[in-house]
């Protein structure tokens, strides 16, 4: 009887290398599929990192070593956009409501329109307007700091109140009186400011009010405003809740980044009445005439008939071109430095009493200057002090802007696009 042939069950040695081999290619390919997945999400999210957190994060400027953010510039431009849409949109809507028939209606509707091309302009001037805004308030908020200056969430919460009120075109207590300035600042709000009907509308805005306060306004009679309503505390809450929606929504700002404009604006006035306060009372001053010709060559005859004795307040009347001063004689009275152009500044401060310059180039022609009297410390005239007391601030500002403390790293693709809504 013949043996039974034993049939193999296990896979043979070519058979075990070729499934090793297979294996090993697979893990290669797995390998490989990971490392690309993982060379991708690195790459993605380099981009979203740069996107969401470092772009958004990166200065456009730096005050004194604090950075300001450029997702917080772009809020600040979102805003102001915000406003000056609201603000043209005011505008169409009181031109749209003129009789097309009436002279007097045309030639406001005419005005309204320059009003409108106006702000469209300043509209593509708002990305540095608002990078030197924010410049400033750091700038504020360090020297406040530096003086001791703050405010307090009392002055906070009533200044929001006031704000709020006067967008919507009320007021906050019963002897309080709505202003054109009030009426004004409201137009660029006020449609966000109706979320329900309320008991008592927001006064109507007249054309003369509406006008942009850069351009003089023409000459009609002025239609008063309604007695204002008192806001209510229910009507303060919804205004408020309308107001941070409409803020949310068209700037991307929270309740916390408004706080902070209203706070900046607070310490802004502190901080103007502490410059203010400091500006002195009064400085070195002189008492001059000059006589103003066309060309070089009639100031030099005019000069040469001085020195030959002539008296000066004669030629003043007679040939001086300044038509405000010619008929005292070219008296321009007391003024400090700061007041002239620079070279006629300089010219009339190197003069001694009874002595007269050279002739003297300004951008305004030839001058002959005299010296009547010289002061050292006199009291500044009210209104100068009062300019100078006004632009204390600002004027520190400026000069900050321009100073090793500003560092600017702005530029246009940090701006949002215009085009956003």
């Amino acid at each position: 009887m013949a043996k039974k042939t034993k049939k193999r069950t296990g896979l043979t040695r070519k058979q075990i290398a070729r499934s090793r081999k297979a294996r090993r290619q697979q893990r290669m390919i797995i390998i490989g599929l990971t490392a690309v997945s993982v060379v991708i999400a690195i790459v993605l999210g380099l981009g979203l990192y740069q996107e969401y957190v470092a772009k958004p994060a990166s200065p456009v400027a730096v005050v004194n070593g604090v950075p300001i953010r450029t997702d917080t510039y772009q809020k600040m431009v979102r805003y102001r956009r915000f406003l000056v849409r609201n603000y043209i949109a005011n505008l169409q809507a009181q031109k749209a409501r003129l009789d097309p028939t009436s002279e007097s209606s045309q030639f406001l509707a005419q005005y309204l329109q320059q009003s409108i091309d106006e702000a469209q302009r300043q509209m593509a001037l708002l990305d540095m307007q608002v990078l030197d805004e924010l410049i400033d308030k750091e700038l504020i908020r360090q020297e406040a700091a530096r003086n001791g200056l703050s405010v307090t969430e009392q002055e906070l919460n009533e200044a929001i109140r006031r704000d709020v009120a006067r967008r919507a075109g009320f007021v906050i207590a019963p002897d309080a009186t709505a202003t054109a300035v009030a009426a004004i600042e409201a137009t660029a709000t006020a449609a966000f400011f109706t979320p329900t009907p309320l008991p008592t509308a927001t006064p109507t805005l007249t054309v003369t009010e509406a006008v942009s306060p850069t351009t003089p306004a023409p000459t009609v009679p002025p239609t008063p405003l309604p007695t204002p309503h008192v806001i209510t505390e229910g009507e303060f809450q919804e205004r408020y809740k309308a107001w941070l929606e409409a803020l949310r929504k068209e700037a991307g700002l929270s309740e916390a980044d408004y706080r902070r404009i209203i706070e900046a604006n607070l310490l802004y006035d502190k901080l103007q009445d502490l410059f203010a306060g400091q500006v002195p009372t009064s400085e070195e001053q002189v008492h001059a005439r000059h006589i103003l010709l066309k060309t070089e060559e009639e100031a030099q005859a005019v000069l040469a008939r001085l020195k030959a004795g002539e008296d000066f307040v004669s030629l003043a009347k007679e040939l001086s071109t300044d038509e405000s001063t010619k008929e005292d004689g070219g008296d321009l009275g007391w003024f400090p430095r700061g007041v002239m152009v620079p070279e006629f500044e300089e010219a009339a401060f190197a003069l001694q009493p009874g002595e007269t310059s050279d002739v003297v180039q300004t951008s305004f022609g030839y001058h002959i200057i005299r010296v009547e009297e010289r002061d050292p410390d006199r009291e500044l005239e009210p209104s100068l002090l009062a300019r100078r007391r006004a632009s204390a601030l600002s004027d520190w500002l400026e000069e900050q802007r321009r100073s090793e403390a500003v560092e600017r790293y702005w530029s246009p693709d940090k701006a949002p696009p215009i085009t956003e809504s």
